[in-house]
């Protein structure tokens, strides 16, 4: 398992990304659920490019990276509103490949282990799934007499019954994969994508209230407006710093000790956090247009809302950061809060 790429190996494959998910169309990057032909033909470019075998080891023919460089995915997906499972099938090849595995070239969902009951993210757009039981990863086929999807939830989401699915591929676990770091690292991938969905709509609220007018002036002219734009600039940039905090405590710990797994759970609830003001700051700054489909941004918010739950709510991962607080021998939240980054 590689420690992280060069910042400029990342950056050249950041930008190649950036420009074929900006140049797919709508249909491929959010019909149905990231469902039909267009998708289909879009997940083969990623495929054909090695982006969903980015963490695989260089000996099973992926490019080495950590699965600290997947938080480069998680926010570049989420920029673009993607609702194909690249983040996930990326982590979870990742995974089978630290355990010595080969990935097969498969669309991979995550299942948590800390809750297997849980609604598996992108279950119906994926031919199998990650599992952690007793000591191994498991990989079990994805089939429609398994699942039962989720009603009105985002990217595919359905619950998973195993007892009817076959094994695709099993193998057992190093030590420092256990059921609470997969966790983390599920969790680190939300994240990330938080941070990435913030950032698009930012992006998009700056442009939309910056060309269009009212009374003969910009919207972005009007104090109420400037604050909107001020708070969800504030938000966003405060989320992206955790997860960056996160991803260098992640690289620097690719084990994910204490301190790296108290890191990425920092990220999560400052993320989630933020999520829900920049979600009600941007609508509000866009008004009745944010909610028509051919625009980004409720693509963007639904998402967001929808990540604040997965692998943990910010209420759970402020749960795992007090304990961790009143565990020490020395119990001091400033420490730990006040530490060089």
């Amino acid at each position: 398992m590689g420690a992280g790429l060069d910042p400029d190996d990342l950056g050249m494959i950041a930008d190649a990304l950036d420009r074929v998910l900006g140049d797919a169309p709508l249909e491929a990057i959010d019909h149905a659920g990231g469902q039909g032909e267009a998708a289909d033909a879009l997940w083969a470019i990623l495929e054909e490019n090695g982006y969903p075998s980015l963490c695989v080891g260089e000996a099973h023919g992926g490019a080495d990276a950590g699965l600290c460089d997947i938080s480069m995915l998680a926010r570049l997906a989420a920029r673009h509103a993607l609702a194909l499972p690249l983040v996930d099938t990326a982590l979870a090849r990742g995974l089978l490949s630290a355990a010595g595995a080969e990935p097969p070239t498969r669309r991979i969902a995550l299942r948590d282990p800390t809750d297997p009951d849980l609604p598996v993210a992108h279950a119906v757009q994926c031919d199998a799934v990650l599992s952690l039981d007793n000591g191994r990863l498991r990989l079990l086929a994805m089939e429609a007499a398994s699942l039962h999807p989720e009603h009105g939830a985002e990217d595919g989401a359905a619950r998973f019954e195993d007892n009817v699915a076959a094994e695709i591929a099993g193998v057992a676990i190093p030590d420092w994969l256990t059921a609470r770091s997969f966790h983390a690292l599920a969790a680190f991938t939300r994240a990330a994508a938080m941070a990435g969905a913030m950032q698009g709509a930012l992006d998009l609220t700056l442009a939309y209230t910056s060309e269009r007018e009212q009374f003969g002036r910009p919207l972005s002219k009007f104090q109420a407006i400037q604050h909107h734009l001020a708070d969800i600039a504030c938000e966003t940039a405060a989320a992206s710093a955790a997860v960056e905090m996160a991803g260098d405590a992640l690289a620097a710990d690719p084990q994910i000790g204490a301190a790296t797994f108290d890191d990425i759970a920092i990220a999560k609830v400052r993320c989630g956090e933020a999520a829900g003001r920049v979600a009600a700051a941007a609508h509000q700054a866009h008004g009745a247009m944010g909610f028509t489909y051919e625009y980004k941004l409720g693509r963007f918010t639904r998402r967001l809302w929808q990540w604040q739950d997965e692998f943990g709510s910010a209420q759970q991962w402020s749960q795992v950061i007090g304990n961790a607080v009143l565990d020490a021998d020395d119990p001091a939240l400033w420490p730990i809060i006040s530490r060089p980054i």
